[in-house]
């Protein structure tokens, strides 16, 4: 199971930077966070807050969950579809409304014909 630590160095990988050098750019002593890491710790809340300051582009919920993903502007990105994607959805939620009233009319029709025909039913069976 991956933990906020190594979700943290997933990202200090993709960022190509050594753990030193990261260690180093939000304030912790030489060897801590690789220290956490070997022994599977856990990282306090300030240390991942100033992280986050440091990097933010780090998505803090990825960190902490592993969901989402790890990048936010990769977030953002996968959040908004293209403005022509969008119309595109927009017509075919339309039309959808549209066929969707079209059945309703078919079926309140229809059971209006059963209603009749159970009428009819009824009648001969009397």
């Amino acid at each position: 199971m991956s933990t906020p630590l190594k979700r943290i160095k997933h990202f200090i990988d993709l960022k190509g930077i050594t753990v030193s050098a990261f260690e180093k750019s939000v304030g912790f002593s030489n060897g801590s966070f690789s220290g956490q890491l070997k022994r599977n710790r856990t990282i306090g809340v300030d240390k991942l807050e100033h992280i986050l300051k440091t990097y933010p582009d780090l998505n803090a919920e990825w960190v902490l969950t592993g969901r989402g993903h790890m990048l936010r502007d990769a977030e953002k990105e996968s959040d908004t579809p293209p403005p022509a994607f969008q119309e595109a959805i927009t017509v075919m939620e339309r039309n959808y409304e549209r066929t969707i009233e079209s059945l309703n009319q078919v079926i309140a029709a229809q059971q209006k014909t059963i209603a009749v025909l159970e009428q009819l039913v009824a009648r001969k069976g009397e």
